[in-house]
């Protein structure tokens, strides 16, 4: 390791590499409570340059090469396996490189933080379609590897619905870029043309099949305002209707749930955006929509607005209870309902102390999201939470859910439900292809 770490300083600077066993500590794990494993080494490159280089020195050593942003997902896609490896952290690739306000669209290094291209952009009047709840931390790159969801799930569906071209470095050490950006005499301004969707080959795959270096999104005038309100209801099968209507009828930007206790408590605020005419118009529609359901009452927005105005920070506020064993998956709206009770038959079975159930509504379905609370030290609670994680995740395939983060947590379900599918093959063929010695964050998703 002493020879690789010398070569590896020559190419980003010994500042920028490091295997100290606290700092390797630190890269151990990410925000979930999958087993910590740590890296060998820690590298911090500057330019896609640089990571092409890098990648060029793994396959030479056979070493693998784990991608990680600002290490805020919960189902280790950013942690090594129990083999170790080089963490390539990008958060030294965190500038803008271009806000074209032509042609609506920015055009950014994978490592920089939501919160900071957000700034950016609002400060000439610009917005991005979707940012995580983890905006602080979690950056473009990261986030389009999974596919990240969040603030926008209704009208912007994901981060990966809002790239428009990508430039990668493959596990060969070549640099592609994709979109209309194959054409080295065109700029960025569509995703498709010139051959297949190659961005989508990349969209997802958590960083097996390349790193993210750079990434061009859609963006979008800032609206004149933003609104939201709060209802509640004890009434589930009620509330995944009017989940329903207001997706496919597009009326919201947004709807967040973050309380689901059927027969005791469910929260949900929607989300609209416009200029004043527009919201008045949609809120007095969502309205008469939502309150046309006897059991559903009207809370108002001052709970959901103090939330919004302060949710970089607030995000957290849910965690204060420990960190959290995470089974996000989305399903389509029909097989919400069964899957809320089935997860927390499952938790409650296993004895899982402190859980939060959640939705968050796209246009087809939702993600369905279960939180399992615990303090790091409780050995006890982690075993039981590890177990029910388990056994939910086997049933949410079963069910047909699609899990948008997989990582390592996920890896082993998917290699059960879908390894005798075509498209499991097909898949484990492109990894070979263009990772024949498997150093690219190998095992990710099952790949």
């Amino acid at each position: 390791m002493e020879i690789l770490k010398k070569r590896l300083s020559d190419i980003v600077g010994a500042a920028n590499v490091c295997d100290r066993s606290f700092v390797l500590q630190a890269y151990a794990r990410d925000f979930g409570t999958m087993p910590p494993h740590r890296p060998d080494i820690v590298i911090r490159p500057r330019t896609a340059g640089e990571i092409a280089e890098i990648v060029n020195l793994a396959n030479e050593f056979k070493v693998p090469i784990i991608p990680r942003g600002g290490g805020s997902a919960q189902e280790a896609g950013s942690t090594p396996s129990e083999n170790g490896g080089i963490t390539l952290e990008t958060l030294r690739m965190n500038q803008i490189v271009e806000i074209d306000e032509s042609n609506g669209t920015v055009t950014c290094e994978a490592g920089i933080t939501y919160v900071t291209l957000m700034s950016a952009l609002e400060a000439k009047g610009w917005k991005i379609g979707i940012a995580p709840s983890g905006a602080m931390a979690g950056t473009p790159g990261a986030h389009i590897a999974r596919p990240g969801v969040g603030w926008g799930n209704i009208k912007y569906i994901s981060s990966g619905d809002q790239v428009l071209g990508l430039k990668v470095v493959l596990p060969s050490g070549d640099i592609v870029c994709t979109g209309t950006a194959a054409n080295p005499h065109s700029d960025v301004f569509f995703r498709y043309g010139l051959g297949p969707d190659a961005t989508g080959l990349f969209v997802g795959a958590e960083g097996a099949f390349g790193i993210i270096a750079e990434c061009t999104l859609r963006m979008y005038p800032m609206p004149q305002k933003i609104y939201l309100e709060r209802y509640k209801t004890t009434d589930l099968t009620a509330a995944i209707q009017v989940f329903r209507e207001l997706a496919l009828n597009t009326l919201v930007v947004y709807v967040s749930v973050p309380v689901i206790k059927p027969g005791q408590l469910i929260l949900f605020d929607i989300n609209v955006e416009g200029d004043e005419n527009e919201v008045s118009a949609r809120v007095e529609k969502i309205r008469r929509l939502i309150l046309r359901n006897p059991g559903i009452e009207y809370v108002g927005p001052e709970g959901p607005q103090k939330f919004w105005n302060g949710r970089w920070f607030m995000t957290g506020e849910e965690f204060k209870e420990g960190i959290a064993g995470a089974v996000n998956y989305f399903l389509p709206f029909d097989k919400l309902e069964k899957a809320t009770y089935a997860m927390k038959e499952i938790m409650d079975r296993h004895g899982v102390q402190n859980y939060a159930q959640q939705m968050f509504p796209e246009p087809t379905g939702s993600e369905h999201v279960s939180l399992m609370f615990h303090h790091p030290a409780d050995s006890g609670e982690r075993a039981k939470i590890w177990d029910a994680m388990g056994e939910m995740m086997d049933r949410a395939l079963e069910m047909g859910g699609a899990p948008y983060s997989k990582g390592r947590q996920w890896a082993p379900y998917l290699q059960k439900h879908l390894g005798n599918t075509g498209y499991w093959r097909m898949m484990q063929a492109i990894k070979q292809t263009l990772d024949p010695n498997h150093i690219m964050n190998p095992g990710v998703a099952g790949l």
